[in-house]
């Protein structure tokens, strides 16, 4: 058969090629093995089927006899194009399209390969392509009347007719027009282009205008965005100035729920000893006159190691708070009273007599019993001792005090609370009331009696006041929160609600100016002692109760 076109006069022809070569180029295979099914396509001239690792397509251990091991149990090779079983396992019941396998057979469209022992079924599809080379024969023939066709069509004029006839007929047309037509249509024409380019420069001139005013819009947007963004700043820093101020307001309520079990009364009491002898100094015996009157009377200057009278004993009272592990920081002068107590110093000078301390316990606030204090260690310069308490375990309902490490959280002008025990058991006695308090007066008469009394009826409460710091020294926080006489050694909590100072005096002139230890000192005490920080069961999570508003406290004694 031959199939042909006219080109350039010519006529060519082709005769039909022969007809096209496929060869497999690989392999589509699907698996099915119960309800196990995937499909894999290799491209190898030699495909390993089997459960090693080694195999080109792996199958699962499941899929085989258990007797079958790690094996290949078919191969297949590429031969001419044709991939053929090249070798099985013949222990295994193979079969091809419902028969038995055998070596070399071909792998057509379709074939499948089943294992009916455990549900195998292995269905094959080769891929197929054409080759690179296609051969085939064109041979160019051209027809003898197709020929002679185009000859005489090339030399006839009557291809051109066509074109003269529309020429002359467009040119009549024109002559017959009316020239008043022809302005019409002119003008019409004139006025269509003018439209458009009207339309088109007013449409121009718009767009410029639209971007103008998207352009003005979108500065003004920026500038709104920017107000905005001041005014969120502003609003911001009024909410935190708002929160300082509430949290300001309400740190010493929550700082008394949290840490106010944790700060203790200390009371105890000293006397003094005839120094070379260790005999204790005594009040001098009380003489009568015959009618009975007191003719003499013992004074700390009359007192003497000699005769029965009294031993000579002089009671304190001070604040401390517990920091775990059983200590607790106080004064100095609160765990040895005589180096503040004028009567000691005039008696040391006349009778050269040396204090001992006799006794020394803690009032826990909630907590009915005292507990002994035994002292541990003492600042070399600073106001700051540190004791341990005598009694194992702690009770849990004793809190840990925790101390500030962060030197930027104390600055004049910041908040501050101080909690203590001013006044001792005369403030605790004035908050009952008249009659209360005289027949508890009357009823305890020494100082161990009454506040055992007092410890018994959960009356121990320490006093929280609130203030700011007015000045600030390297070894000494000014603060004007209110205190007295037994506040020393009470904690002076900051704004993170940690402490950052231990009170230790009051200047008596003036109520703005208590002084405090800074607590990095009591921390360094502290370490020389062998405590160590509480693990973080023994304290209570600090952040979620942090405050923000800044205060000073100074504990005044």
């Amino acid at each position: 058969m031959c199939l042909g076109r006219v080109c350039s006069g010519r006529l060519i022809c082709y005769k039909a090629h022969s007809p096209r070569l496929f060869m497999a180029t690989g392999l589509v295979i699907h698996i099915s093995s119960g309800e196990d099914r995937h499909t894999e396509i290799l491209t190898d001239d030699h495909v390993r089927i089997g459960t090693s690792d080694a195999c080109d397509l792996h199958l699962r251990a499941s899929s085989l006899p258990k007797s079958s091991g790690n094996v290949v149990v078919i191969e297949l090779d590429r031969i001419g194009g044709q991939y053929r079983v090249a070798d099985f396992d013949s222990s295994l019941p193979f079969t091809k399209n419902g028969e038995p396998l055998e070596v070399g057979a071909e792998i057509n469209d379709g074939d499948e390969i089943r294992l009916d022992e455990t549900k195998l079924a292995l269905s094959f599809f080769p891929l197929s392509s054409l080759p690179a080379v296609i051969p085939s024969s064109r041979e160019t023939h051209v027809a003898p009347f197709i020929e002679a066709a185009a000859i005489e069509s090339a030399a006839t004029a009557r291809r051109d007719d066509a074109k003269v006839f529309l020429r002359e007929f467009t040119r009549e047309l024109v002559r017959e027009i009316n020239p008043s037509t022809k302005m019409v249509t002119l003008a019409i024409a004139i006025a269509l282009v003018g439209g458009v380019l009207y339309i088109g420069f007013a449409m121009f001139k718009e767009v410029q205008r639209s971007r103008r005013i998207i352009d003005d819009q979108r500065a003004q947007l920026g500038l709104m965005k920017d107000q905005v963004s001041k005014t969120n700043e502003q609003l911001s820093d009024l909410g935190r100035s708002n929160k300082e101020i509430r949290d300001s307001l309400s740190l010493a309520v929550k700082l008394r729920s949290d840490y106010g079990k944790g700060v203790c009364l200390i009371a105890g009491s000293y006397y003094f000893v005839e120094a070379g002898t260790g005999r204790p100094l005594r009040y001098q015996e009380t003489q009568t006159n015959e009618s009975g009157a007191v003719v003499q009377s013992g004074s700390e200057a009359q007192l003497t190691p000699e005769g029965r009278g009294a031993i000579a004993e002089y009671e304190f009272v001070g604040t401390g708070f517990y920091v775990g592990s059983g200590f607790v920081v106080t004064n100095r002068h609160i765990v040895q009273p005589w180096l503040a107590d004028d009567r000691a110093q005039s008696l040391s000078t006349s009778v050269k007599g040396q204090p001992r301390l006799k006794k020394l316990a803690a009032y826990f606030p909630e907590y009915t019993q005292p507990i002994a204090l035994k002292f541990k260690a003492t600042a070399n310069r600073e106001d700051l001792a540190v004791c341990v308490l005598d009694l194992m375990p702690m009770p849990d309902t004793i809190p840990v005090l925790p101390m500030e490490t962060d030197p930027d959280a104390v600055a004049v002008g910041k908040t501050v609370v101080m909690m203590g025990y001013p006044s001792g058991p005369d403030r605790l006695l004035a908050l009952l009331d008249d009659a209360e308090s005289r027949g508890i007066q009357q009823r305890y008469t020494s100082m161990d009696a009454l506040l055992g009394y007092l410890a018994q009826t959960r009356h121990i409460q320490p006093l929280t006041t609130q203030g700011n710091i007015t000045d600030l020294d390297i070894r000494k926080i000014s603060y004007d929160a209110r205190t007295a006489e037994g506040g020393s050694g009470a904690p002076l909590f900051g704004p993170s609600g940690r402490v950052i100072g231990v009170n230790f005096a009051v200047f008596t002139e003036n109520q703005a100016s208590n002084f405090a230890v800074p607590i990095r000192y009591g921390l360094a005490l502290l370490e020389r002692t062998g405590w160590k920080p509480p693990p973080p069961k023994e304290t209570k999570e600090l952040e979620a109760g942090n405050q923000q508003a800044s205060f000073p406290s100074a504990a005044a004694k």
